[in-house]
């Protein structure tokens, strides 16, 4: 929730209920999954979360589809004359 608060500039605020709400949904469709915390600095009472594999391929996917969008954007800006 501070993380998502702290990217928005505090535009935005992620309550509870929707975070995990969320995470579950994500965990249903395998996008994320949970894993054993790691680093000695770890607090073992909380749950940590990654992405899954299939996570990893949507996500460069996604971002793929995305850059696609942003370059057709910038040629369409280039062709269209600038208005006064």
């Amino acid at each position: 929730m501070r993380e998502v608060a702290r990217q928005t500039d505090g535009r935005y605020k992620l309550g509870p209920g929707t975070l995990y709400d969320n995470l579950q949904k994500l965990l249903d469709q395998g996008i994320v999954e949970e894993h054993s915390p790691r680093s000695p600095g770890d607090d073992p009472r909380r749950r940590y979360y990654r992405l899954s594999r299939f996570g990893r391929g949507l996500l460069a996917t996604e971002i793929a589809r995305l850059e696609g969008l942003v370059r057709e954007a910038r040629l369409h800006l280039k062709i269209r004359p600038e208005r006064a």
